[in-house]
């Protein structure tokens, strides 16, 4: 169905994303799609879209708790409270969007529009047509399992304190806090030029000033060189990369002294120490909601699981395997693989076809065969020698003692290489015609 807008409106900005998605079929539960009674006698009249004049706000004879309609379809009354029972549905950020005059306009006029299709779907009687009806009975059980699991689940005893003690006392170092450094630098080219700046710094000129001045680190000389947090059991300095110099100078210069040239692939550095936090470990009340939330899902993991076993052992139940077994054997038979593996037009259907023979069938006879074809086929057909020694080698390993094994050994030695040059009196006399270059070339048992 395509609906047609009215062509005197202008056309509303596209629909985020997001707010489509929040328009999905559901959006009929919050507000009807019976057609419901038709709207008591008011005071005053909505408009209709496409309608001359100015829109106006239906004014029902009653004061309507729901807050003002913003629009009828069909007889239905569209509310605010309608509109904000859909808003409420999506993530904070998204329902400030939302409420943006121009993005509240649209949604209401997308609900108007699914109330009208609804309503046009009844007219048209597709409330009776058999593929309507199966999907509300397939939707209808999913949704009547999902609802049965979420009130077992709910039914979950509450998570105690002690509980979430226990566990922050078993899991200190998740919430550990590991020493660390605030650091700032100044890099420079060459340990002269560090020396230079530290003379600077030492006469008294200010750190954030020479820093803008002298440094070439881009990123940070307009912040005094700031670095950021430096980790005491790391490496790693931000922005520098492994730097172990920088790192234990960080742990053993006095705060805001000015340390010697420090080495590293960037350059030569000094650094100066802001502060110094030891490690230490987060408090329980900081870390309770985080415990709790883990608690739960492990709670659920656990209890969703023994549910779901319960349900299967109280279920009247049986799963066959052997029939399984049966049921993922192929249709086709291993001499059916052949067949169709030997009538292929490609060489990569060819080999599809001998692998998947293999895979099916690996006790056949006729495997054996198929497993040597996958090699002499990259061989021979498509010069994928490396693939075809590859699947020889393999041939080998697996069939050692077939019969096939000696044309195997012998196509790793001389796949490849050109055929024996044939002279005159090997032509079959006068007039015969000279071998090819693949004349001397062994097959699957030493044919070719």
């Amino acid at each position: 169905m395509i609906l047609q807008l009215d062509s005197n409106k202008r056309p509303p900005r596209s629909l985020p994303p997001l707010l489509l998605a929040l328009l999905s079929l559901s959006v009929l539960s919050l507000i009807g799609c019976s057609g419901g009674p038709k709207p008591a006698e008011g005071t005053g009249a909505a408009s209709r879209p496409g309608a001359a004049g100015k829109a106006k706000v239906w004014r029902p004879a009653a004061r309507d708790t729901l807050g003002p309609v913003v629009a009828i379809v069909g007889g239905k009354k569209i509310t605010r409270h309608d509109v904000d029972s859909l808003i409420a549905t999506a993530p904070p950020s998204a329902q400030v969007q939302l409420r943006d005059p121009q993005a509240y306009h649209d949604l209401v006029k997308r609900m108007v529009v699914q109330e009208a299709m609804y309503n046009a779907a009844v007219r048209a009687g597709l409330e009776r047509d058999s593929s309507y009806l199966a999907q509300v009975k397939l939707s209808a059980r999913d949704v009547l399992m999902r609802r049965f699991y979420e009130v077992k689940i709910q039914a979950l005893p509450a998570i105690d304190d002690s509980s979430v003690l226990a566990y922050y006392q078993a899991h200190p170092q998740e919430f550990a806090i590991h020493a660390r450094a605030k650091v700032r630098h100044i890099v420079v080219p060459t340990r002269a030029k560090a020396l230079e700046v530290r003379r600077v710094l030492e006469k008294g000129a200010l750190w954030d000033q020479t820093c803008a001045k002298y440094s070439t680190d881009k990123t940070t000389k307009g912040d005094g060189g700031l670095i950021g947090w430096v980790a005491k059991d790391s490496d790693v300095v931000p922005g520098i990369g492994k730097a172990p110099t920088i790192v234990a100078a960080a742990y053993s210069l006095p705060i805001d002294q000015i340390s010697q040239p420090l080495k590293s692939a960037s350059g030569w550095h000094l650094i100066r120490v802001e502060t110094r936090e030891e490690e230490t470990t987060q408090p329980l009340e900081a870390t309770k909601s985080r415990i709790l939330a883990r608690l739960r899902s492990d709670q659920r993991e656990s209890d969703g699981k023994m549910f779901t076993d319960s349900l299967l052992e109280n279920s009247n139940s049986t799963i066959f395997d052997d029939s399984i077994k049966v049921a993922l054997t192929p249709s086709k038979t291993a001499e059916d693989y052949f067949k169709e593996a030997q009538a292929a037009v490609t060489p990569l259907q060819r080999i599809e076809l001998y692998k998947e023979l293999v895979k099916h069938y690996p006790d056949e006879k006729v495997s054996i065969q198929a497993q040597f074809m996958i090699g002499f086929t990259y061989a021979e057909e498509m010069g994928e020698y490396d693939l075809a020694r590859k699947e020889f080698e393999e041939f080998l390993r697996v069939h050692p003692d077939s019969e096939l094994a000696g044309s195997a050994k012998w196509m790793i030695e001389n796949m490849g290489m050109p055929g024996p040059e044939l002279k005159d009196n090997d032509t079959g006399g006068e007039g015969g015609t000279s071998a090819g270059p693949d004349s001397g070339r062994a097959g699957p048992g030493g044919s070719k």
